[in-house]
């Protein structure tokens, strides 16, 4: 394991845990960070800096043509070095919902110390509603 794949490996645990044990005072930056992320990682490649890092590093080219060929899911390569295999799609999947979880444990955090009221009538609540249930609708169907 190189130097870039336990960089990657510290900010995948970060981001997975982060929202539950990060110090109140960075949860800001945490809740930046994470979205920056995962913007990242659903650009037109579906890859994050750090993976497309590690491939350039690993393949000694710069190529995107050889590069595509080679590039792969870093936590499905690292799963299957201890021997647990599982698509792609599923491996996606998890992190998202562990990022989302993480992501809404911090907030939830933030809006607690600072007593924030998130819906402050019942408008907003229903329009929050409504694009929530639409984001669901249109997702996954």
């Amino acid at each position: 394991m190189n130097i870039i794949e336990i960089i990657h490996l510290l900010i995948f645990f970060y981001l997975s845990v982060g929202g539950y044990i990060i110090s109140e005072k960075y949860i800001p930056v945490y809740l930046l960070t994470i979205i920056y992320i995962i913007i990242d990682w659903n650009d037109k490649d579906g890859l994050c800096w750090i993976t497309k890092l590690n491939n350039m590093i690993k393949y000694k080219s710069f190529n995107p043509i050889i590069q595509e060929e080679n590039e792969n899911n870093f936590i499905k390569t690292q799963l299957e070095k201890i021997g647990v295999y599982m698509e792609a799609k599923k491996i996606t999947f998890i992190l998202y919902i562990l990022f989302i979880v993480s992501w809404l444990v911090a907030y939830s955090r933030l809006i607690k110390k600072y007593k924030i009221k998130v819906f402050p009538n019942k408008i907003t609540q229903s329009i929050v509603y409504f694009f929530v249930l639409s984001w669901i609708i249109v997702t996954y169907l």
